[in-house]
């Protein structure tokens, strides 16, 4: 039976993943990535990845540095008791990563509990880094101050070799015409003189070695040998000493073996779901949404590992409904790569990873089996078709409800009949064990079946008859045909031999043939006509909806209005009513005239029975379009003080006006608006990567891709980015620096060791 994994290429996979890992527990994940045998453990694994990614995209990368397997380094602590400086570095590392990650987590609050929960777990070994940090130097020695010994037996060492150079270079100056170079060299550690051989008589001293001429020879005088022996011994007392402190220094780690491995696997770990996150984002991924029931539904899905621009995307359904799809279609239509999309598509979600499609709802599966390409076994000497009946027999032996089962050409490499006539009795078997299945093949009696079965159905690749070329657009519900003829005429076949060939045709086979392309022509029409109806039934929606939220508001105003009007008649009427009163009061003073009370009473009459005037109740901004009815007038906002606002109309006009007065209309260059707005969400879904290399590029060009990726990320809101620009002369570097400089809603700071040293600018957005 095939294997899975080989067949769809998932090492590749692998491959990509692993470029994102930091972590040796990180790659180990990677590579052992598997098929997870329960719904609950991918509901666990999808759960986690669905924060990881949150965070990624919220909160920039987390700072997550090269870390090695704890449990190696623990098990050479047990067996030796010395670790040495490098191992001690890499525990180093592990603790600044485990506090730089909860520095990390700070930030983030409690939005993401899973997480949360996972780090909670690192455990506190400050006391460690500290003593690491004292006793190795940061280019892996031991430090001179690990101990008073060492610093003492060091300070002696260096004593030493300073009273020993001085006296080499007196000797040096001694013995001058007695030496080939006046410049002492070294010979097994210790200090000689090239002393030619002819004066050798000259220099008392041990003869360490001689030149290839025999012309020098090396002496180490006797003046300095016994210098030389104290150094060597003193050397001796260092190794021991260090020795002594790297032993105490493991035994240290070895108290808190168990809190260092724990540290290092919660690293390991979420260094995995960060490489899963990252590795999502490459392929444009989404998580499907999951449940522990047999079915799925792909919406756009791509192959991941065919090029982005020239993979085609497709749908696929499969449920309890609708369990087996037959898929047909020309050759080199694209059935084995529709087949391949589908099986990588479900065995990455079931390892956890997220999958490229636009939507996607994949249930849980208990197996893929599948019998893709040709399966010709040189090795069992078995044909095409014999291996082909030797991994479907397997297939059939051990598939069972809630497996998937894919099949590529199901009955080809033998008699058409016979094959026909098996394909269809492996077929049936399939549908009463009740798995679900995608199979291909051009079988017209395989096609006829999955018409009258309830559990089956049609689809096929489409094909231009036009340009007599594959579409790769898999569509469901509608058979195809093999094209036979068409492709063997587009490819030289002469007409007479493609007539004669139609000839040799059965009538039934002709029959059939044309039934199904009729019907192929019809399905076609009426998916069209489906797309178009349901486009225009969107439309209606939208427009319902926005009808909808109109009436709600002209509703809400009306009512606002009714209510303002009837409080400003309100008022008018009982100032007037003050007036009258007053006037009446005069009246009966004597200071009035009675015809002015009276003309006072009518002008409160009148008032009562007057219409209302209407006053408009919108929320009015600087830069809006405006009207003023009672003038017949529009302009644009200028400015708003208080209760007025100040409108320049079309023409140039200037005036002042109560803002109640006015109501808002649309811009005459709303249209421009729109055009600017699509710009603006084409930048917006654009992709940004989370970091820019500009290595290789000259500093212009180099400014003008940071200038882009940087207004780029803005958009996008990231947090933090990374600019590669290497090392080389400092010309990228300096002309990065520079740009970055003038910017005030960033900074910037070389990276750290693990983020690519002086060859890389951290950009952190405030």
């Amino acid at each position: 039976m095939q294997n899975i994994y080989e067949v769809f290429e998932f090492y590749k996979i692998q491959d990509s993943l692993l470029e994102y890992a930091k972590t040796e527990i990180g790659r180990n994940y990677i590579r052992d990535l598997k098929m997870y045998s329960s719904f609950e453990e991918i509901d666990k694994e999808f759960l986690d990845l669905e924060e990881v990614s949150s965070l990624l995209l919220r909160f920039g990368l987390m700072p997550i540095s090269q870390s090695v397997k704890a449990l190696d380094i623990i098990a050479l602590a047990r067996k030796t008791n010395l670790l040495t400086p490098r191992d001690f570095s890499f525990i180093k590392e592990d603790i600044l990563t485990s506090q730089n990650i909860a520095k990390y987590f700070q930030k983030v609050g409690t939005s993401y509990p899973r997480m949360s929960q996972l780090i909670s777990g690192f455990k506190d070994l400050d006391n460690l880094l500290k003593e690491i940090s004292r006793v190795i130097t940061n280019s892996l020695t031991v430090a001179d101050k690990a101990s008073d010994e060492l610093f003492s037996i060091r300070s002696a060492i260096k004593k030493a070799e300073m009273e020993l150079n001085k006296k080499v270079m007196n000797l040096s100056s001694t013995y001058s015409t007695y030496l080939s170079d006046i410049n002492a060299t070294i010979r097994d550690g210790h200090y000689v003189l090239p002393v030619k051989t002819s004066s050798k008589s000259k220099v008392m001293g041990i003869v360490y070695d001689v030149s290839d001429s025999g012309n020098t020879t090396f002496i180490e005088p006797l003046e300095i040998v016994q210098i030389n022996n104290e150094i060597t011994s003193l050397k001796v007392r260092e190794n021991e000493e260090v020795r002594k402190i790297l032993k105490q220094l493991t035994n240290l780690v070895l108290l808190q073996e168990d809190e260092i491995i724990i540290n290092n696997s919660i690293i390991g770990e979420l260094d995995f779901l960060s490489s899963k996150a990252l590795y999502g984002q490459e392929v444009n991924g989404i998580i499907a949404k999951r449940d522990n029931i047999n079915y799925l539904d792909i919406k756009k899905g791509r192959h991941p590992l065919i090029d982005k621009q020239v993979v085609v995307a497709n749908s696929f359904h499969l449920d309890k409904e609708k369990r087996i799809v037959i898929i047909s279609g020309p050759n080199a239509g694209g059935k084995t790569v529709s087949l391949k999309t589908v099986g990588l598509l479900v065995l990455m979600h079931q390892c956890g990873l997220m999958v490229p499609a636009q939507e996607a709802s994949i249930g849980f599966f208990n197996n893929i089996y599948i019998d893709i390409g040709d399966n010709q076994s040189l090795s069992d000497n078995l044909s095409t078709f014999s291996a082909h009946m030797s991994h479907i027999g397997e297939i059939l032996m051990k598939c069972h409800k809630g497996d998937l089962v894919l099949l590529d050409e199901l009955g080809t490499g033998t008699d058409p009949k016979e094959g026909e006539a098996l394909a269809l009795a492996i077929t049936q078997e399939l549908e009463e064990k009740e798995v679900l299945g995608m199979i291909s093949s051009h079988f017209e009696l395989l096609k006829c079946y999955a018409f009258t079965s309830k559990c089956m159905e049609n689809s096929s690749m489409m094909f231009n008859e036009e340009e007599l070329l594959p579409t790769y657009q898999f569509v469901l519900g509608l058979p195809g045909h093999s094209y036979a003829f068409e492709v063997a005429k587009r490819y030289g076949i002469d007409d007479k031999i493609i007539i004669k060939s139609k000839e040799y045709l059965d009538d039934d086979k002709n029959d059939i043939s044309d039934l199904f392309n009729n019907l192929q022509k019809e399905m076609k029409k009426n998916e069209e006509l489906k797309n178009q109806l349901e486009k225009e039934k969107l439309l209606l929606e939208e427009k319902n909806k926005k009808l909808s939220i109109e009436e709600d508001n002209l509703k809400n105003r009306k009512e606002h209005l009714l209510e303002d009007v009837e409080k400003e008649k309100q008022q008018i009427i009982d100032s007037a009513m003050e007036e009258v009163d007053e006037v009446i009061a005069n009246l009966s003073k004597g200071n009035i005239k009675l015809h002015e009370a009276i003309e006072s009473k009518k002008k409160l009459d009148d008032l009562k029975s007057a219409p209302e005037t209407i006053i408009y109740d919108e929320e009015i901004r600087i830069n809006d379009y405006v009207a003023l009815p009672s003038l017949n007038m529009e302009g644009r906002v200028e400015r708003i003080k208080q209760d007025k606002a100040y409108i320049i109309s079309d023409s140039g006009f200037s005036f002042e006006v109560d803002i109640n007065k006015l109501h808002k209309i649309e811009n005459k260059s709303s249209k421009q608006k729109v055009k600017n707005t699509q710009k603006y969400d084409q930048l917006i879904k654009s992709d940004v990567g989370l970091e820019l290399n500009i290595i290789g590029l000259r500093a212009d060009e180099g400014k003008e891709r940071l200038i882009k990726y940087i207004d780029d990320c803005r958009l996008k809101h990231f947090k933090t980015v990374r600019i590669i620009h290497g090392f080389g002369s400092g010309a990228l570097r300096k002309m990065t620096h520079e740009y970055l400089s003038k910017q005030k809603d960033l900074t910037y700071r070389l990276g750290s060791m693990h983020e690519g040293g002086g060859g890389a600018t951290v950009v952190e957005f405030k």
